[in-house]
């Protein structure tokens, strides 16, 4: 047996090892890659729960504004009716007291 017949089988033991490492290697790249996309999958999702939450609040902080505005409103107009209610009481009693005097 000469040295070419006992290092050929050795040569295709090894280059059978080294296909397997690098098909063990694509299997571990590619797994890789899948497990990252499927993590940027789950935090999209949640940035688009949390985006979405963050618009409805949005909307309810508006709407609770326009309500204290409107509120703000009313309390302004009842403020003035109550000045002017004071207003008429004062003249009446101005009245009053000038109708006691006369008397």
């Amino acid at each position: 047996m000469n040295a070419h017949a006992i290092v050929q089988p050795l040569d295709a033991g090894l280059q059978r090892l080294a296909g397997i490492a690098f098909d063990l290697h694509q299997d571990r790249a590619i797994a890789r890659k899948e497990a990252a996309y499927e993590e940027r999958e789950r935090s999209l999702s949640a940035v688009g729960k949390v985006a979405a939450r963050v618009q409805g609040d949005a909307v309810t902080i508006a709407a609770l504004q326009a309500e204290v505005a409107r509120l703000r409103g009313e309390n302004n107009t009842w403020r003035v009716r109550a000045l002017g209610a004071e207003g008429k009481l004062a003249r009446m009693a101005a009245a009053i007291r000038s109708m006691h005097s006369a008397a």
